[in-house]
């Protein structure tokens, strides 16, 4: 995601970054920390391995990352603010002496091949052009056997819910979100349009595929919350290509 694409992305989380983690939960209806567990519990218990988080935002997954394995974790982020936020909530936990937070973007890692252990993004996959060479370049930083998950939101597919999620993003998050502030207000706008765009184009069963494509075996999804948020998780294949 170059030029207008990534300076959408810093401006919109540039935005939010202040007290992101309140809000964000709130708005997910208090679900945000439960994906968040969900996410990290996919990746595995290993002190001796190191962690890349990609989106790291203000550093709550990495957080728990660093918490549940005793490893090392590496943050990367796009947007200055919420690196600025990660840093602060750095420096008042134990956890924070394991992590270290970079700039950077998702479809160009400055990374060498194999060198992380594990790997997961939260809510990347809208932001970029092309989802496939993202996905790629995240792999190739994986080693062989070793874990990718990630958390993106869903949009539900028992059509009762689906409605009910519609009238959520559509109406009631616009509408609470702009007393908020100016940046939650362009979020609640964008956000529920952003998603369904993005599933009418990559359906599940196609991001599985894409997934293996790239190099990734044993996908398995895992829907959270009614289908508003959805966890994928796999593991490297041993043999990719010389990648």
């Amino acid at each position: 995601m170059d030029g207008d694409g990534n300076r959408f992305a810093i401006r919109l989380f540039d935005g939010i970054a202040s007290r992101y983690d309140r809000w964000a939960q709130m708005f997910s209806l208090y679900q945000y920390e439960r994906w968040r567990h969900f996410l990290v519990s996919r990746l595995p218990r290993c002190s001796t391995g190191t962690v890349l988080d990609l989106c790291t935002g203000t550093a709550g997954v990495a957080i728990r990352i660093a918490q549940r394995t005793g490893g090392r974790v590496v943050g990367v982020d796009l947007s200055p603010g919420m690196l600025h936020q990660a840093h602060a909530r750095l420096s008042s936990t134990a956890a924070g002496e394991k992590i270290a937070l970079l700039s950077g973007r998702a479809e160009s890692l400055p990374f060498p091949d194999r060198c992380f252990d594990a790997v997961c993004f939260t809510f990347l996959l809208r932001y970029v052009d092309d989802v496939p060479a993202t996905l790629a370049e995240v792999v190739r930083v994986l080693k062989p056997g070793g874990y990718l998950a990630s958390l993106e939101f869903g949009v539900p597919r028992r059509m009762a819910i689906r409605g009910l999620w519609y009238a959520y993003t559509r109406l009631l998050l616009p509408l609470a979100s702009r007393w908020v502030s100016s940046g939650w207000r362009e979020v609640g706008g964008f956000l529920g349009p952003s998603i369904s765009r993005f599933y009418r184009t990559h359906n599940l069963d196609e991001l599985k595929a894409v997934w293996r494509d790239v190099g990734v075996d044993d996908v398995a999804i895992k829907s959270l919350s009614l289908g508003g948020a959805v966890v994928m998780w796999g593991t490297k294949a041993l043999s990719t290509g010389g990648k």
